[in-house]
């Protein structure tokens, strides 16, 4: 993304511009935008319809078919862009739907709870994370608390990893301590806590 290597400093000033710009009214309006699964379906039930006339070479049918696809290929742009943009918070909503019929053993199965994470220091002093793979998991959360940690309320998402080894913990603020946990993810589903472990001040 463009804003990834920009200074702090003009990274305040572009998400300022980002946040006065963010009203409730413009995300309606964007979120009123996006297609939705009945009036794709109906989209493709068009286009779908009119192959037949294209092939039957009528001048008519042949424009009705082409505008059926310029409309349902524009809708399938926006859906699968907004897939690709969302899927840096949920990789899995990137992934082709399942037949359920061809769902590993491993997709019913309950996640289970790390019980191994651990907190390591690459040569340069930057803290990450590491735990042994929980089956099933597409992916894992860590959160963080700088408060009291038996308090739900002061605990937030750190970051969303699909791999379980060197997951960096940047954003942290080190002159406080750090107290994290993590759980798994698959899909919607979410996997016990694990244990917690506490990144010191420095």
């Amino acid at each position: 993304m463009t804003h990834n290597n920009i200074p702090h400093p003009e990274m305040v000033a572009k998400s300022e511009e980002v946040r006065q710009a963010f009203t409730p009214q413009v995300r309606d309006y964007l979120v009123s935008l996006f297609p939705t699964s009945e009036s794709y379906d109906v989209l493709h039930e068009r286009f779908e319809k009119s192959v037949t006339g294209f092939y039957k070479g009528d001048p008519e049918k042949v424009k009705e078919c082409e505008e059926a696809r310029r409309e349902l290929e524009l809708a399938m742009s926006i859906i699968m862009a907004i897939r690709k943009a969302v899927s840096a918070v949920d990789p899995t909503v990137y992934e082709k739907p399942e037949d359920p019929h061809q769902k590993s053993s491993t997709a019913g199965s309950a996640l289970a709870a790390s019980k191994d994470l651990r907190i390591r220091f690459d040569k340069n002093g930057h803290p990450y994370c590491s735990l042994t793979r929980l089956p099933g998991s597409k992916g894992y959360e860590i959160w963080f608390c700088i408060g009291e940690p038996g308090v739900e309320a002061n605990w937030s998402l750190l970051l969303w990893s699909t791999t379980c080894q060197k997951m960096y913990l940047t954003g942290l603020n080190r002159t406080l301590t750090n107290y994290l946990k993590i759980r798994g993810k698959r899909g919607n589903e979410v996997g016990p806590w694990s244990n917690m472990i506490i990144l010191p001040p420095v």
